[in-house]
This record gives C-alpha cells, structure tokens and sequence, in this order.
C-alpha cells in the first residue's frame, strides 16, 4: 500500500514539484519514497511495505528499462502470476507484485489488468510508445485523481492534496455543495474542484501526446440470474468467502482484522480464523453511550473465534477530533461514520500494518434495509399519498423523536417511481428543505436527475438489482471506499475487504434475489453463513452500523464550533447557504428536534473550507 503521485506532458512536474506531492501523502507510505523523473514524464512513490519488504522499492522496470511503473495496493494472486510469467521466459530481480506486474504488462498489454486479482491503482511509463497508462480496480478501492492542464499536461495522485501542492490550480464547483448537502459525499468520478476528477473504478486512462482517453475493461453483471439451488449456492458461496480470505493473508508486516460483532466482520474474522496458524489479532472500539456501542458483541464474537482482542472505550474529545479529521478529509465529506473508523484505525495501527474489514457485505449481499423497504413503499405509493401530511406533521414538529421511527416517517411521501424513492431514501437532505437552506448559486437539481436517470437505465433484472447497482455506482466509490481509504492510510494502514473480491462480486450478483432477502430477513445467505461459523446467539441481533452520538455531540462538545463556523461573516460571505436558515435550523436541533442530518453536512463543507478552499 502506498501513494503515488506524478505527471506527464510539457509541464510535467520538476523533482521539487513532485517531492512538494509526495510530502503531501507520506502518511500512505512512510518507509521509504522512490522517483523516475525524464523529459516530460515524473513518477513518484511513497511506499508502505508488506509484500517484499527488503526488495519491492519503486519505481520498477523492466530489463530494457523501457518500462516504469509505481502502483499503490496489493496483487492478490502475484504468485501464481509470476509462475505463468517466468514459464514465458521472464526474469525477475524481486520476489513482490510490482515486478510482476511491468512483466505482466509486457506480456499481456493492456490486457493485463484482465489477469489481476487485487486493489490497485497503478501507473505506467511506456517510453516505446511514449504513452503513460494509468489503471483502478474493478471496486475503486484505491484512488486515483487526475488533473489536465490546458496545454495537454496530465498529473494524476493518489489524493487531491498531492495534486494541489504539485501546481495544480483550482476553483469551486459550485454543484458540489448541493452534492454533499443531499448525498453526504461529492458525487465520483468528481471532485469538489472543476479541475480534478477521479478515474473511475475499473478505468483504463491513456495519455498519448497531450491527448488522454478513457474505457472501461469490466462491468458487473446484474441483468443474469444463476439458476441454482439454495443449497449449492451457499455452499459455494463459503468457498467463494473462504477463498478471498485467504487471498489476503500475505504480508510481511503484522496482521489483524477490523471486528465490529456485526455480520459481515464475523464471518471474515471467523475464516481468518481458520486460516491462520496464529491467533488473529482483532480490534474494536465502543463509546460509553450504549445506543452506539457494539463492543460487547465483538468481544463475544473474538472470545467463541478464540482471537487476541484488543478493545478500547472512547470518551474522544468532539472538537479536537472533528479538526484532526478535518485535515486529513481533502474533500468535503458528511459520513459521520469515518470517526469511528478513523478512531479504530488509530488504536490498531499501533499493533497491525494491515487489517482485514468486513467493508462491502451489505451492497454484495443484499443487507441494507432500505433494500427491503424501498420497493414495499413505492407498492403503497398511493397510501402514502394521503398519509403524507401525518408523517410530515410528526417528523418537524417534535411529536417523534426516535430517529429510526423518524427516518421511516419521512418517507411516508408520494414518490412518481422507485428511482425517486430510493434518491429520497438515500439523501440526508431532500430537495425542498435544500432549495430553502441553499443560496441559489449552489442549489443544483443536476445530480438528483443524473441519480434517478442511472438508477432506472436498462441492465437490471429485479429491483433489488437496481438498487444494489446504484450503490455500486454513487455510495461505493463516492463514500464508503473514500471513508475507508482516508481513514486507514491516514494512520498508514492497510485495508482490506474480502467481500469486495471480483470473484465473489460476479457470482453473488447472480444469485438469486431470493436468497439475498428471504422472508422480511435481509443479508439472508450471509447471515447463514455466519451461523455456521458462529452460535446463532452471536449473529441474530438488531443491526446497529458504526455511528457516532452526532446529534448529541453538536448541542454539547461541537455546539461552540458549530456555531462559529456556520453563522460568521466568512460563512455567510460564502453565499452557500441563507444565514437566516442556517440560524432557524441550528435553533430547531438545539431545543431538541433532531437537524443534524442538515448541520452535520453544513459543517463539514465549512470545515473543509477553512482547511482547503481558503489557502
């Protein structure tokens, strides 16, 4: 795991420019840092090693040294794909992935990422061709950001930051605003700047003579049903799971996993289990509040699995942690839930280099409840119609306040299709509240249309098909890949997610719905899977997510800041929101109606601004 970072072109970075980059992301890997810098072409590293630790350094090149490449994440199967190459006469000088892939790139051509099993985002130097290649996993595990200057220059980085201290100049896009405001996040391939985009998971990227060009090499499949019993399919989807474990056991460094007592951690920490000669080290964090606190569930969990469990109860500080996080997040970004996973990175980096998550489940197999709830809601679209005007008077006025109640109430609403719901759904802002809150430059209808468009494209076979889609398009790559990737490299570790593994994702994309969502139970054939890896008393629980006491932080530890940052003149000079809204919600959250699915976004954009935008 590391950062990487360069560019290509006539004004392709100098060797202070790129080092001013790679400083940038050193937290991705401090152990050692490597350059190749030519006419027009710089490549960089900061590397984290765990594969080949003693000789893996990069750059890398083959024997002509017509070939260079630095890449950032892990080749799985770099074994069995050393063994194919050295059998076709190639001669390797290290015993890591990053040689096996310049070989594999010599052999193969483009079509090389075809033979990858891993996370990566890779970059190529082909001085024959005089073409930089540029490459993301199937899932968008690991990012890739790139930038084009007007005259034809390209500079890609593995965060924006790096681009940034590398020259590139940069302005707000406006839309971004309304973007986190609705979805917590900015909608990918974007950025929050009109100047840096991401490639987009599963991406070729071809700079060629100040030209540059993109395709796609895979897409998952949910048009196709596999027609297979239940029984085969859960057996061979424990092989599927088992398998891509294992795959993620190397290293030269310490190992652990990430166990949280939910599903999708249980299962990945059980097979570790299994897998491992050495007891597995296992981390877990809990607050004192019992509403967000899972530990006693992980800690059952790793004492059954027999695992080293390490655990820790956080009392954190809000503001100094919300300002931590706010230098590191260099994009606005309003998933609350990365502190707890910033906290949990934090205590295990001090014991593991990599740890293994359950990151992935619940878009893989079906676990989310809105999966369930979306489509009954929209076959009641009509009730719901005449119930609306009840659930909107209980959800502003006070009468509720339990969130999850609140949080159904507010889709007691008319929606025209099972797009507009799932937007709905989905949105921590809804649209009319927005067009209230937003200053009128930066209320944007774009995104919702772009969403409900996509969502309902041919290419799906069933609802569920359609939402899991979404997912993999808008939540994956613009938030939980994002959350999980700043999160842990923030501390230097590496994360990975074998529920995420290509292989598995084909074959439970063609599962039947049926076995995902089977009688008003969610996640079924995962769920099944952990009861046979664990007593069923450990897994038949209410599901709690990772979340934090968000609302009660911003009218105690955060209520200062909050108020500073969002009501002075600097924010209120931005134009993005109308103060006198932003003084109406503030006061309706702190005489205790539940806003902060508002201010918490709010508050991150402004954070973000102060950290970024006003350099």
């Amino acid at each position: 795991m590391c950062g990487i970072a360069g560019g290509v072109g006539t004004s392709a970075p100098r060797i202070e420019e790129l080092d001013r980059a790679l400083d940038a992301i050193h937290h991705r890997g401090p152990d050692e840092r490597g350059t190749f810098l030519q006419s027009n072409i710089a490549l960089g590293i900061c590397r984290l090693s765990i594969i080949d630790v003693g000789t893996g350094q990069q750059p890398v090149s083959n024997e002509a040294e017509t070939i260079q490449l630095v890449f950032n994440g892990e080749i799985y199967n770099f074994q069995a794909l050393r063994q194919l190459l050295v059998s076709k006469g190639h001669r390797f000088r290290s015993n890591g992935d990053s040689e096996v892939l310049v070989h594999l790139y010599e052999e193969f051509g483009l079509d090389f990422v075809q033979q990858i099993n891993g996370m990566f985002a890779i970059a190529i130097w082909d001085t024959r061709k005089k073409t930089l290649i540029l490459v993301r996993d199937r899932m968008g595990k690991k990012p890739l950001w790139y930038s084009l200057k007007p005259d034809g220059t390209l500079l890609f980085a593995s965060e924006v930051k790096a681009l940034v201290a590398a020259g590139v100049a940069t302005t707000l896009r406006r839309e971004s605003i309304s973007e986190v405001m609705q979805f917590g996040y900015v909608n990918a391939p974007r950025s929050a700047y009109n100047e840096i985009n991401q490639l987009p998971p599963a991406t070729i990227g071809l700079w060629q003579d100040g030209s540059w060009k993109t395709s796609q090499y895979w897409v998952p499949d949910f048009a196709t049903e596999n027609k297979i019993s239940y029984a085969d399919a859960l057996e061979q989807t424990k092989v599927l799971i088992r398998q891509a474990v294992e795959r993620r056991l190397i290293s030269e460094r310490p190992l652990g996993s990430f166990l949280s007592g939910g599903f999708d951690s249980t299962v990945v920490t059980a097979y570790m289990a299994q897998l491992m000669p050495n007891k597995v080290k296992t981390f877990s964090i809990g607050f004192n509040d019992p509403r967000y606190d899972e530990s006693a569930y992980a800690r059952a969990v790793a004492k059954y699995l027999g695992t080293e469990h390490v655990e820790e109860k956080l009392s954190p500080d809000p503001a100094l942690l919300l300002q931590q996080l706010a230098g590191t997040l260099d994009q606005p970004f309003a998933d609350s839930s990365i502190i707890p996973t910033f906290m949990l990175a934090k205590f295990a980096s001090q014991e593991v280099v990599v740890a293994l998550g359950g990151d992935g489940g619940d878009e893989v197999f079906g676990g989310y409840d809105r999966y369930l709830a979306a489509p009954v809601m929209q076959r009641w679209n009509l009730l719901l119609k005449l119930a609306s005007p009840l659930g909107a008077s209980l959800t502003t006025t006070g009468v509720v306040n339990n969130r999850k109640i609140k949080r159904v109430l507010s889709q007691i609403q008319s929606h025209p299709s099972l797009a507009a719901r799932y937007l709905s759904v989905i949105s921590l802002g809804q649209q009319d509240g927005l067009q209230t809150l937003l200053g009128s430059d930066f209320h944007s209808h774009g995104s919702a249309i772009e969403f409900e468009e996509s969502f309902a494209r041919a290419g799906a076979r069933d609802d569920l098909a359609r939402m899991t889609r979404s997912d993999f398009e808008w939540y994956l790559p613009g938030d939980l890949l994002v959350k999980a990737d700043m999160a842990t490299m923030a501390r230097s570790l590496e994360l990975r997610s074998p529920l995420l593994d290509h292989d598995l994702v084909e074959w439970a994309m063609a599962l039947p719905s049926s076995y995902k969502i089977k009688a008003h139970q969610t996640k079924f054939i995962l769920k099944e899977i952990a009861r046979s890896l664990v007593p069923s008393e450990l897994i038949d629980r209410p599901k709690m997510g990772f979340a934090i006491p968000r609302a009660d932080w911003l009218r105690t530890g955060l209520r200062t800041i909050t108020y500073d940052l969002l009501t002075d003149s600097t924010a209120q000079g931005r134009g993005w929101f109308i103060p006198a809204e932003v003084e109406k919600v503030l006061a309706d959250h702190m005489a205790g109606r539940d806003r902060d699915v508002l201010i918490w976004p709010m508050l991150m954009l402004e954070l973000w601004a102060r950290n970024w935008l006003d350099r």
